[in-house]
């Protein structure tokens, strides 16, 4: 019964060191990695008192304690005046048993306090950022196991200042991204808008009209898939695709078909492949299918054992030299799909038109049986 009851007594302050190391590695911000200190430290190391500082241009700020009697909570000391300074210069543990005795100890700045003893523990590995300090008010030799307890607590608190300091820098980086994103949404939709005031100026009312609905059509597409993308992780193919391709198929019934089963594409993916039926369309429009009125286009697509196969199929528009697909939008085309999506690419002309047939394996897809296989798209 004794050796049970001092194996319980030797478990509580492991359990207890766990814990607080566990609630060190959550802690989301330096208030929080202090807050445990102050709490914790105290009790699980047996002392009389402990510091935290934390070194600051150049300087040991001591920015919180937990004691019989006050230390020096606040205050900030040279690192040549500060026991603390002097662990943190030599990335060396300090264990002074009687600070009467040493003459590392400034006994000018302990005259007031009740500290006799100590031990202080540098925070951080190759290049320390602070130091634990345990205090006490007798000349003391610390156990071993006191020690290695100091010791634990400031390699916890270490990792858990560089995490919290990494979150702080990936906050900053998202703010400045997301300062940037919206300055580029703002840049896209005033050239939207310049593009529509230089049609009506520059163009016969007929003609303005038409460009300006296209225009319309294209902002309406990047406004629509960039809101999804920004509220959901993913987007069905057929609404990517819809609001890609609007602008195209307003002008006359059936010049766009758009036909698959229901595919969801998480946003990398989306984003990919909206930047290439974008391309597409745009070679279309330049030399293809959408360059006349009579031209055509039929976008399906397909599962073939998880990867995504998409079919893009012009027809009845002027004739297309090889020359075209050659381009630097050719090029994009297969940085697109064959780097980023890991799939592959093929386009070729025919008599009938351009043909192009994409494919990438499917990280994240789910087919919902109860929306149509086909669908018309706009304009059909």
């Amino acid at each position: 019964m004794a050796d049970q009851s001092r194996s319980r007594a030797e478990q509580t302050p492991a359990a207890e060191l766990l814990h607080a190391v566990e609630c060190l590695a959550r802690a989301g911000g330096s208030d929080e990695i202090v807050e445990v200190i102050r709490s914790a430290a105290r009790h699980l190391i047996g002392s009389d008192g402990i510091a935290l500082v934390l070194a600051e241009d150049g300087l040991c700020h001591y920015v919180e304690e937990d004691a019989v009697g006050p230390l020096w909570k606040g205050r900030k000391f040279a690192m040549t005046e500060c026991i603390s300074g002097w662990a943190m210069i030599h990335n060396s543990t300090v264990i002074i048993p009687d600070i009467s005795q040493d003459d590392r100890i400034p006994h000018h700045l302990y005259a007031d306090t009740f500290v006799k003893s100590l031990v202080i523990q540098p925070i951080g590995i190759g290049r320390p950022v602070g130091a634990l300090g345990a205090y006490w008010a007798t000349a003391y030799e610390p156990t071993e196991y006191e020690i290695a307890t100091v010791t634990t607590l400031a390699r916890a608190t270490a990792t858990a200042l560089e995490n919290a300091d990494l979150v702080a820098t990936l906050s900053r980086a998202l703010s400045q991204a997301e300062l940037a994103r919206d300055e580029l949404r703002h840049r896209v939709k005033n050239a939207y808008l310049a593009a529509q005031s230089l049609a009506r100026l520059s163009l016969p009312p007929d003609y303005a009209r038409v460009f300006s609905a296209r225009i319309a059509a294209l902002a309406r597409a990047h406004e629509l898939i960039d809101k999804k993308l920004a509220r959901q992780s993913s987007i069905d193919i057929r609404e990517l695709l819809e609001a890609e391709l609007e602008a195209y198929g307003a002008d006359a019934a059936g010049r766009l078909v758009i036909k698959g089963p229901s595919v969801v594409l998480e946003s990398a993916q989306a984003i990919a492949l909206g930047l290439v039926v974008n391309e597409l369309a745009t070679n279309a429009l330049k030399y293809g299918a959408l360059a006349t009125a009579k031209g055509k286009l039929e976008v399906g697509w397909r599962i073939d054992r998880n990867h995504l196969v998409v079919d893009w199929r012009e027809a009845d528009g002027p004739e297309v030299r090889t020359a075209a697909l050659e381009s630097f939008g050719s090029r994009l085309l297969r940085r697109l799909i064959e780097g980023q999506l890991g799939g592959s690419i093929q386009r070729r002309l025919e008599k009938n038109g351009v043909i192009c047939v994409m494919e990438f394996p499917l990280h994240e897809m789910s087919l919902r049986p109860d929306v149509p296989a086909e669908k018309q798209g706009a304009g059909s």
